[in-house]
């Protein structure tokens, strides 16, 4: 109560008057805007200092270890929804559960980087059914107390509990029912076994296991997270592409971050996102950039022009074709959407990015010319050169055809991409139109 009074309550007038000029010194001064000034400060600190009204308390770093009385913070601050007490001195549940029996309305809770001890035994007394938030990082959490954490508030939907010791996650059915968004960052993991134990988590939608020693992903079950919709693994140890197959088996997946892996030095960076967007058949968002539709026909053809030939070397091995199908899981998939690759055309080219020269097709209405042009060349360039080869009046629109596959066109509407992403072949077209 005494950190709440002191952070909140209202100042005497020669006392705020004090502190706003130096405040309002320093920041002009930062800013080196002189004629800035404060307009509604008096009103903000009028209703802070309203204890009645407080809905948002952030008390981290206030060197609080316990609280005064049993119904105090009750009386004095009875909105509070949000409620930070981070890196402060509790070493006890008890304190912290006795806290939210006096802040009835508590919807958001932080306990982070309180080093607690053993859960009370009579821990099973408390129950908080309105707390939907709960952060709990940097406190040697075990996920045992962590589940006994969701005993006490039942109903959360979001828990954070990042850096802490969790090894195992053993989760009993039923004990997390509400649970959308779990973030176990930074624990020591290891095993994609043990991440596969969330399972029994009914709705669970965004799950963060960056950085938690993970090697490898598999399903054994292909039902596995039906409602999981994002998905974070960057900064772990995952070094084979079939693990990245594997989240094709999450229905709901559409938003992934992957990155620091080392099987993303496997390729160059740009090879790496196609063979991921061309694996994953539901992802929209990789690494926070939305997936547009022709970026995703480009990986995906490109994915069935670099494994072609491979494809083509194991139809009359029935062991062989297993064996390829369990390596590329969409690559069957992809031949039904595009058609099958042509082994003339592919033994052309099976790189991504290929150093020499490119001879390009350029064809506008009836005219056509012919470039040899480098794979590194951007496409606004290409742009610039089109409109000079056919004398255009403004600035054209690109589309690339292939002579794999003549029915695609791919749009070059990304001015920042190099001609080589897109596969680009010697004798391929590109579509110019106004």
């Amino acid at each position: 109560m005494k950190a709440i009074t002191s952070r909140y309550g209202q100042m005497d007038d020669e006392a705020a008057a004090k502190l706003t000029e130096a405040e309002l010194y320093s920041i002009q001064k930062t800013m080196n805007a002189p004629f800035l000034e404060f307009v509604g400060f008096d009103e903000v600190a009028s209703k802070q200092s309203n204890f009645q009204k407080l809905e948002v308390i952030n008390l981290r770093l206030q060197n609080v270890s316990n609280i005064d009385g049993q119904v105090g913070l009750r009386e004095l601050c009875p909105h509070v929804v949000e409620l930070d007490v981070s890196k402060n001195l509790f070493t006890e549940w008890t304190t912290i559960f006795n806290i939210c029996l006096q802040l009835e309305l508590l919807k958001w809770l932080n306990v982070s980087e309180n080093i607690m001890g053993e859960m009370p035994t009579n821990y099973g007394y408390y129950r908080f059914p309105k707390l939907k938030s709960l952060i709990c990082g940097t406190m040697r959490l075990d996920w045992d107390t962590v589940l006994e954490l969701g005993r006490v508030y039942p109903f959360v939907d979001e828990l954070r509990a990042p850096l802490n010791g969790i090894t195992t996650l053993d989760t009993p059915e039923g004990l997390f029912p509400n649970l959308a968004v779990l973030d176990l960052e930074g624990n020591p993991i290891g095993g994609w076994e043990e991440v596969c134990k969330l399972a029994a988590i009914p709705r669970l939608e965004h799950l963060n296991v960056e950085n938690t020693g993970i090697t490898r992903i598999y399903f054994q079950k292909s039902n596995m997270f039906p409602n999981l919709k994002k998905l974070v693994i960057s900064c772990n140890r995952i070094g084979d592409w079939e693990s990245i197959g594997e989240l094709d088996k999450l229905q709901c997946l559409e938003d992934l971050r992957f990155l620091k892996n080392p099987i993303l030095e496997s390729e160059t960076y740009a090879t790496c996102i196609q063979l991921i967007i061309a694996r994953i058949g539901n992802l929209q968002v990789l690494n926070g950039a939305v997936l547009r539709s022709d970026e995703r026909k480009g990986a995906e053809y490109d994915y069935i022009k670099k494994y072609g030939l491979e494809w083509l070397s194991v139809q009359s091995d029935a062991e062989r074709k297993l064996q390829f199908t369990r390596q590329h899981n969409r690559y069957e998939t992809l031949i039904e959407k595009y058609g099958t690759p042509d082994e003339s055309e592919l033994a052309a080219k099976q790189t991504v990015i290929k150093v020499s020269l490119i001879e390009v097709l350029f064809v506008h209405n009836e005219k056509s010319r012919t470039k040899k042009l480098p794979p590194t060349i951007l496409v606004q360039k290409l742009i610039m050169l089109a409109q000079k080869l056919f004398a255009l009046s403004s600035r054209p629109t690109l589309k690339y055809v292939s002579g794999l596959a003549s029915e695609i066109e791919i749009e070059l509407n990304d001015e920042g991409k190099e001609l080589g992403f897109y596969s680009v072949q010697d004798g391929d077209k590109i579509i110019v139109t106004l």
